[in-house]
């Protein structure tokens, strides 16, 4: 190890960036959260040089302060919201784990391998989850992404990627495993007034965990795992949430890593820009690490559940929007897809305490994020904030019911207008392949800004308890809008001498008698009436 270096712990160390309420940019320890608050001038939000950075961070954070300081009960819970513990305090509360977080050294290490000597020699960059892969590269394959293109990482950059591919480590190849909520969950966070609200709003009390795995396994190393031998999974061994503590949904640790750092360097870090006299190049890896299993729900990632029991929800191509409402804000009513844990909690204490007028000087929202994975190939990351309505208890069942309705109806209309489309240009639109969600997310994004201007209108309907009908209507006519705009610039009606106008016209005729008011479809999911037929029947 490089001559005169001290040991870098996570706890003491100030290697997280942020910035302030005045946009100062400024690096700190995790103890230091809380600092400034009372002078009005708290940290705002997190500011690592990378956005899936910061979604870890977070986790980190609230991962942090959930396993040292978890309230005992609700009340316990609002009076720190009320009360924020000083710095000082909560340095003196996270360093009761601080030997947990030493980053280097010739014991346990953060979230890497507890004994292993050998492995894999592998490039600083493979850390970061975008980067091509061993196959990739053998192909010559790596035409966006390419190889060798981050070879040194300070200290704290190499943390936070070594979490980050812990958090959402995809597949990788034989025996490399998924972390705990399986390649690039989705992971919804409810967002305060500053860094510290943010947090402790996704604290939950004590209580909670005892219905979410073993509360009595209380050894560190079943929260922190990479403090004792790893639990490795070469005949598939698996470990559930009854198998260690629960808490260790945060710490999920499903790869067998080990930083080298006998050859330090110094130089510019090639994450952060920064420079130091301590840079990682290269590390050790092993497969066969731990196999998480076993119905683990993760308190911040919305899940589904079936007969194969619970499962994380995951993101697809087209990024995160009011689509994602069912499932991620509210259960989508048939009781499968279910908001995160946390975010049910919000809704509760809401109610119970009237957060919004003790807490929010603004609406609240939900931070949504995550990676998009084609199995250990990262699309994209997409991430997004969306409003987190509370309306009254007594018009809440309504208000939610017909927000189902307006989702589930934009479901058709899009689909619809991508089928039409489709029938447009090409002759043979049943036999064609290929990837057409574009269309989709255009239709969501394009109608957004009328799905969040419906719902202002929808609750203050619900709340004079006037009849929603119209709006429904209202509703129906934007969606149609925004279908007949998007099947015109897409169908090539503009290269009317190239394309088949007799096919694209019976394809936008379609449309129009697919989308129709009138149509039993969409007036049945509406839960608008329909009128019976004045025909006679034979």
């Amino acid at each position: 190890m490089t001559e005169g270096f001290t040991a870098f712990n996570l706890i003491y160390e100030k290697w997280i960036p942020v910035q302030r309420k005045d946009e100062t940019k400024v690096t700190i320890a995790p103890w230091q959260i809380t600092e400034g608050i009372g002078s009005g001038n708290p940290i705002s939000e997190l500011d690592a040089p990378r956005p899936d950075f910061n979604g870890a961070l977070i986790q980190f954070l609230i991962g942090l302060v959930q396993t040292t300081m978890s309230p005992a009960n609700d009340r316990a819970w609002k009076n720190v919201l009320k009360n924020p513990p000083s710095p000082e305090d909560m340095k003196n509360t996270f360093e009761k784990v601080a030997h947990a977080f030493e980053f280097d050294g010739d014991n346990a290490r953060f979230m890497q391998d507890y004994d292993l000597s050998e492995g894999a020699d592998n490039q600083v960059d493979n850390l970061l989850v975008e980067m091509p892969g061993e196959n990739t590269i053998k192909k010559n394959a790596d035409h966006f992404l390419k190889r060798d293109s981050v070879k040194k990482m300070c200290f704290p950059c190499c943390a936070t990627a070594l979490f980050t591919l812990q958090t959402n480590a995809p597949a990788g190849g034989q025996g490399n495993r998924t972390s705990l909520r399986g390649g690039g969950p989705l992971t919804t966070i409810v967002k305060g007034n500053n860094l510290w609200e943010t947090i402790w709003l996704n604290i939950l009390e004590e209580e909670s965990f005892k219905n979410l795995g073993d509360t009595e396994k209380g050894n560190l190393v079943d929260i922190f795992p990479w403090l004792g031998p790893a639990r490795t999974s070469e005949k598939n061994q698996k470990v559930t949430s009854s198998d260690v503590n629960p808490k260790q949904m945060f710490w999920g640790m499903p790869r067998r890593i080990r930083i080298n750092f006998d050859t330090l360097e110094s130089g510019i870090c090639e994450i952060c820009g920064g420079e130091s006299h301590y840079l990682v190049a290269d590390y050790i890896s092993k497969n066969y690490g731990i196999n998480y299993e076993g119905g683990w729900r993760h308190v911040l990632t919305p899940h589904t559940e079936d007969k194969r029991g619970i499962l994380p929800v995951h993101l697809n191509p087209g990024g995160i929007s009011y689509r994602h409402w069912l499932g991620l804000i509210q259960n989508d009513g048939d009781g499968n897809k279910q908001p995160a844990f946390i975010v049910d909690k919000f809704r509760d204490r809401q109610y119970n305490f009237n957060l919004l007028s003790e807490v929010f000087n603004h609406s609240p929202s939900i931070w949504a994020f995550g990676y998009d994975f084609d199995n250990m190939k990262a699309r994209c990351w997409y991430e997004s904030q969306m409003p987190l309505i509370i309306v009254n208890e007594d018009i809440r069942a309504e208000y939610e019911n017909v927000i189902s309705q307006l989702i589930k109806s934009a479901e058709i209309i899009a689909g619809n207008t991508r089928s039409c489309i489709k029938e447009a240009l090409f002759r043979y639109s049943g036999n064609v392949k290929g990837d057409l969600s574009f269309i989709d997310s255009r239709f969501w994004k394009d109608t957004e800004p009328e799905f969040y201007k419906t719902l202002h209108e929808l609750h203050g309907l619900l709340d004079k308890g006037e009849n929603t009908a119209e709006l429904k209507l209202n509703w129906l006519k934007s969606l149609t809008k925004t279908s007949f705009k998007l099947f015109d610039e897409y169908s090539q009606l503009e290269f009317i001498g190239t394309a088949d106008p007799k096919r694209i016209s019976l394809a936008r005729r379609d449309l129009g008698k697919y989308n129709s008011p009138k149509g039993q479809k969409l007036k049945t999911i509406l839960g608008l009436p329909i009128e019976k037929s004045t025909k006679t029947m034979k």
